[in-house]
């Protein structure tokens, strides 16, 4: 059996997400708005990016610990560190994210409960976009889509 991770703070984690990236949001539509403060705007947008990749890589951490069953193709830290390698993410964002709902999906099988699969074509489009680089923007729904399926199943490993 895969050992119990607890899912307390997953929603504070993501709550401080959404937050933070709607606020890094906000100052790059000011950036663009404001002519005569741009620099100032672009400071506050990166500034309010940090905690959003922090929040981000902590809930795809807590994602892999929990599917660690000694059949899971990767370990936390490999899955989210990796993920800061800059090009090779461009590569390794597909097997973090897409490869943690494959995992999602294989312990759902394993226990015989179908209800609890989770959806492998939002993580798959999410990292399609963070590819495409110009499409990264819309990255971001996708991305928090992502953060809750991995919640949701988190909390159903936990129930199970």
């Amino acid at each position: 059996m895969h050992p119990r991770t607890s899912s307390s703070g997953l929603i504070v984690f993501a709550i401080l997400h959404h937050v933070a990236l709607a606020l890094s949001t906000f100052f790059t539509i000011m950036m663009f708005a404001d002519r005569w403060d741009r620099d100032m705007w672009l400071i506050l947008s990166l500034v309010a990016a940090i905690p959003v990749a922090v929040f981000h890589a902590l809930i795809l951490h807590r994602g892999w610990k929990s599917v660690q069953d000694g059949a899971a193709k990767e370990t936390p830290g490999k899955a989210v560190g990796f993920c800061f390698i800059p090009f090779f993410n461009l590569y390794w964002n597909f097997v973090a994210h897409v490869g943690l709902m494959k995992e999602f999906n294989r312990l759902a099988d394993s226990r015989g409960r179908q209800d609890q699969k989770v959806s492998e074509g939002f993580s798959l489009t999410y990292c399609i976009l963070l590819a495409s680089i110009c499409l990264s923007s819309l990255a971001a729904l996708f991305g928090v889509v992502f953060i809750w399926q991995t919640i949701g199943a988190v909390k159903d490993l936990e129930n199970s």
